[in-house]
């Protein structure tokens, strides 16, 4: 049976045309033109690379596409340890046949009961937002806090509401007596409204003795003993029995800039241990950037080290890397899923199994601290 890479280059042949004849017209890279003619399939990226040379090179020479890619496949599948019933399943289950029947015979149906879906999540949408937290009374760490300030305030917490924040902001409405339980950098903070008068309420944080008067919407920042961030406070809104308290992570109490020569920063410190993603420096002069990729299937990668190419072609399974750059570095992944990579020995995950991963990672200036740095990684 005549192969897939005679059937073009006889074609070609016959046609009296050249590789490079090939090239002009079809703006095809010769070196993928030389691929498929001799079956080496190994040099394209994915299989939807293959597929779309394959129908462009054989509609070119006239012959038949459905036919080529037909014959590719088959190839595929004596070249695979998989059996030919698996791969030749259909992709459509008849789960997902049935399905689709329903879905035409009942199409209005689905319709309005799609809409009443979406209307009712909408609707808990608003009340969530509204309400902003999560109750969780009756676990045994509330009732450990709530005999810790009972002791402490000689006061009662009739209620804890569990906050979590969201862009470092968050803006709960509080009962008079209802605790508000928060996370600030993995650190628990809780504090109490104790009391509401005319435009101002009284809180009380937990394991601190002093009272915080809030008038409204006059921000107060708090300092707590070992959190690691500002608290800022703001009375937003009240009634006779709740008030509404806008709650925001301010500036980093907790950063400490090593001291350099002549005032230069000579050291880099991870803000976290064991997490050298995220650092303190006063400049990036210091910074490096490692990569470390172990390929667990054969994979294309293409890499660059602030600007400058190290790497490109593809890298048997098994096989191991490590680069390392100042300011970027720039990678393209054929298989994103068939590695598995570090950055500064932290993991990172690029993508699927088939797809296409391009990255670019770089040292990021902290928006709140400017002598914090950490690794961005995005599209490029």
């Amino acid at each position: 049976m005549e192969s897939i890479g005679e059937k073009l280059r006889q074609a070609r042949e016959s046609k009296k045309l050249t590789i490079k004849n090939v090239v002009i017209d079809t703006n095809m890279a010769p070196t993928y033109i030389e691929a498929l003619e001799e079956e080496d399939f190994d040099k394209f990226p994915s299989e939807t690379y293959i597929i779309g040379f394959l129908k462009t090179y054989s509609e070119y020479l006239k012959l038949d596409s459905k036919e080529i890619i037909s014959l590719y496949k088959s190839y595929k599948i004596d070249e695979s340890a998989t059996p030919l019933e698996e791969l030749t399943r259909p992709t459509k289950s008849q789960f997902i046949m049935n399905l689709v029947s329903f879905y035409e015979r009942y199409r209005n149906l689905v319709f309005f009961g799609i809409v009443a879906f979406v209307s009712i999540l909408i609707i808990w949408g608003v009340w969530a937002m509204n309400r902003s937290n999560v109750q969780i009374d009756g676990s045994d760490s509330v009732s450990q806090i709530k005999k810790n300030y009972a002791e402490s305030q000689n006061s009662i917490i009739k209620n804890i509401t569990s906050l979590q924040l969201s862009n470092d902001k968050g803006m709960p409405l509080i009962y008079k007596e209802e605790a508000i339980q928060f996370l600030v950098d993995n650190k628990e903070v809780v504090f109490l409204l104790k009391d509401i008068g005319d435009n101002k309420v009284t809180v009380n944080f937990l394991n601190n003795d002093n009272d915080i008067v809030l008038d409204i919407n006059k921000q107060v920042p708090v300092i707590l003993a070992e959190c690691p961030r500002e608290i800022l406070l703001t009375l937003k809104g009240l009634t006779e029995s709740r008030a509404k308290i806008m709650i925001e992570l301010g500036r980093n109490l907790k950063v400490e800039i090593p001291n350099g020569v002549d005032g230069q920063d000579t050291n880099v410190k991870p803000v976290t241990d064991g997490d050298n993603t995220k650092v303190i420096a006063q400049n990036d002069k210091s910074l490096k950037i490692t990569f470390e990729v172990e390929f667990i299937q054969k994979s294309f990668i293409e890499i660059y080290l602030d600007g400058n190419i190290k790497q490109k072609g593809f890298m048997p399974a098994g096989s191991r890397e490590k680069w390392e750059a100042s300011k970027n570095i720039q990678v393209k992944i054929g298989n994103a899923g068939g590695i598995k990579c570090k950055i500064n020995e932290k993991e990172f995950v690029f993508g699927k199994p088939g797809q296409v991963a391009n990255k670019l990672i770089t040292w990021k200036r902290d928006v709140s601290n400017p002598n914090v740095y950490h690794i961005d990684v995005k599209d490029w």
